[in-house]
This record gives C-alpha cells, structure tokens and sequence, in this order.
C-alpha cells in the first residue's frame, strides 16, 4: 500500500518520542494528582463527589440530559493515584485536571490533560526526575 507506512518519519532519532505509558510515568502522574487532591483537603470519596457534580454540570449547561454514570469512581481515583492503571481514560484524566488542578512542573500553571498523558509517557521534558523530586521519593 503506497504511502501507508512512511519510514521516513522514523528515520530522525531526535523526532522520536515515547508513546507507551510507563509505570515510572504513572507514579508521578499519580503523585502529582494525590498531592494536588490533598492540597485540597479532599479525601478520595469527595474527589469521586466532586467530578460528578462537575460532569452533571457539564451536561446541564449543555442542555443535555445527565447520564447515571457521570464521575469517576473512588476506585478510580485511587488507581490514578497509584499509577496502576494500565491504559488512562481521556475523559478520566480530564475530568481530574479539571477538577484537582494540579501543577505542571515544567509551566508551573495548572496541568492540562495533554500534558498528563506526556508525565506518563516520560515525554521530553516531563521526563526529566528533578521534576518530581518536591513529591517526595517513592516514585
């Protein structure tokens, strides 16, 4: 098939970026998103309440009806917090951001969900360690 796969486009190593999450990646997603939820002074069942009220306000604003699984569950969070999640939900993850707003340690604002998938890809420059070391360890 003609023009369906370009190895030109992988012949630049500089071009070349992760893709993969990695369980280094997903730690310090998590960390960054348990720090900002703490900073907060949520615990995890108000996180799950609060993106719920978020979602349902979504819907209303829109006019839409509100769906019964609107949210994220407090197993959920939990997982993004561990960073034991194998693939990240776009909606999830948004709704986190948008919800905890944690900070991005590279433009110091608050992080946007494109940027949290970079942390757990170890994309350049999210992959730099000394990013993460306010975190505390574990990572």
């Amino acid at each position: 098939m003609p023009g369906f796969l370009d190895f030109k486009a992988v012949v630049d190593q500089e071009k070349l970026r992760p893709v993969r999450f990695t369980d280094t990646g997903r730690g310090r997603l998590g960390k960054l998103l348990k720090a900002a939820r703490e900073i907060r002074g949520w615990s995890i069942i108000e996180t799950e309440m609060v993106t719920k009220e978020y979602e349902a306000a979504l819907f209303r604003t829109a006019g839409d009806p509100v769906p019964k699984d609107v949210g994220i569950s407090n197993a959920t969070v939990s997982r993004y917090e561990r960073g034991k999640l194998e693939s990240l939900d776009w909606r999830s993850l948004s709704l986190l951001c948008f919800v905890l707003k944690p900070i991005d340690p590279v433009t110091g604002e608050a992080l946007e969900p494109t940027n949290a998938l970079y942390i757990a890809c170890e994309h350049p420059p999210y992959n730099d360690a000394k990013l993460y070391e306010y975190l505390i360890a574990d990572i």
